[in-house]
């Protein structure tokens, strides 16, 4: 139907080789009814029975890499999988205990400390333990990718990082003790926090930081979209295999035009090959 203007070989997924696989091949992979473009109880299961077979697959070692495509929240625990989305649920599916979502270009990284939480939620989940976990978790694991993180910036919560406890208190109760902990846990790395995030990630897109810690969702994603939409890349953090994301949505009302552009899943697929080289070699 989409008319691929090459040859491939198509393997079903209970006959998945544990050798190479052939240079181009689809995973075959049985799904109900689903209709172009229109979202489905159907479409939430085949997406995820896609997302197990490629983890299993990657858990036991038969592939080092997976890249996913966006998934369609609703329809997705429509299909009966009570999870906010593909990170918690391959947390899940690879008994990871720790995991952070990272967002990837080559002049800014950032990495959240709360994921997919409203933000009344988020100022009861800004805890110094949990800062201090997304903090170890992103120094352990950018170290095993290869990625640069000698110098970190920790984003404040509330404007102006609270303003010496004008604007809240949050950013001097949790935030500062979690960076002060770090510093003593991570010697050799500069870690500056928090900082008003009203002007942080102008300074690490400039290069005076590696890597941001952002509070919250679009805290961190809005400024990196802003300046890489398109290339940007989601990484989680914490698995035993590389997994990396295009960074939008499903976009149901132009599926099938042939008019989505494929830049997000052409770097998820660069980045994939990237890390899992940098892990390889470390």
């Amino acid at each position: 139907m989409l008319g691929i203007p090459f040859e491939f070989e198509r393997i079903p997924v209970n006959r998945f080789p544990a050798g190479n696989l052939p240079d181009r091949c689809i995973i075959d992979i049985p799904s109900g009814h689903v209709n172009i473009g229109i979202g489905s109880r159907a479409s939430g299961d085949a997406a995820a029975r896609n997302i197990i077979e490629c983890a299993l697959l990657c858990n036991r070692g038969l592939l080092d890499a997976m890249v996913t495509a966006p998934l369609n929240k609703k329809y997705f625990q429509a299909a009966g999988f009570d999870f906010p989305g593909h990170t918690e649920f391959l947390a899940h599916l690879a008994g990871a205990q720790e995991i952070a979502m990272a967002f990837l270009t080559d002049r800014l990284k950032v990495v959240l400390a709360t994921i997919h939480l409203s933000l009344r939620d988020v100022i009861e989940s800004v805890t110094a333990e949990l800062v201090y976990r997304k903090l170890h978790i992103l120094l352990t694991e950018f170290r095993k990718l290869g990625l640069p993180c000698s110098r970190i910036a920790v984003a404040g919560l509330n404007p102006h990082a609270g303003e010496s406890g004008i604007m809240g208190t949050e950013d001097e109760a949790q935030i500062a003790p979690a960076v002060a902990r770090a510093q003593k846990a991570f010697p050799d790395a500069s870690i500056h926090g928090p900082l008003p995030a009203d002007t942080l990630f102008y300074r690490a897109y400039k290069g005076e930081f590696d890597a941001v810690l952002a509070m919250y969702h679009d805290q961190g994603l809005a400024p990196i979209k802003l300046i890489g939409f398109g290339d940007t890349v989601n990484v989680t953090l914490g698995l035993p295999f590389i997994r990396t994301s295009v960074d939008h949505g499903t976009a149901y009302d132009i599926a099938g035009k042939g008019i989505a552009k494929n830049n997000s899943m052409n770097s998820a697929i660069h980045w994939a090959l990237r890390l899992s080289r940098s892990r390889s070699e470390g």
